[in-house]
């Protein structure tokens, strides 16, 4: 059974199996502390019965007035869990999350135009 969590810092040893894929942008060391220092509710991870990391969700609350909202910088599902679901859970519940703790309006996120799995996802 898939449970939610918060990322931790350890996470960070073990999430080689999502981040190394094509289709994910990885960023430095100091970016994940970052989020995880301003944003911790807007970053969560999936987590296997077998306690590793089948993807996470990375997100920011950001604008100003009625354009305040949150936005997704990252989510991504390693690549022998997709087609589960996780992708859709964890934007629901970033979703949640920017509305209930941050007052969000909205949320946004980008996506590279080559990546049309994600692109079907969010139509």
């Amino acid at each position: 059974m898939t449970s939610t969590r918060p990322f931790e810092m350890n996470d960070l040893f073990k999430f080689n199996n999502v981040n190394l894929d094509v289709l994910t942008e990885t960023y430095n060391m100091p970016f994940y502390l970052q989020y995880m220092s301003r944003w911790p509710e807007l970053f969560t991870v999936a987590e296997a019965p077998d306690k590793s990391i089948m993807g996470y969700m990375l997100g920011k609350s950001e604008g100003t007035d009625e354009l305040w909202h949150g936005h997704v910088s990252a989510v991504t599902v390693a690549p022998m869990y997709r087609r589960l679901g996780l992708a859709k859970e964890l934007m629901a519940d970033l979703e949640t999350t920017s509305s209930s703790v941050y007052n969000a309006y909205f949320v946004d996120l980008f996506v590279r135009a080559s990546n049309s799995l994600a692109i079907s996802m969010y139509e």
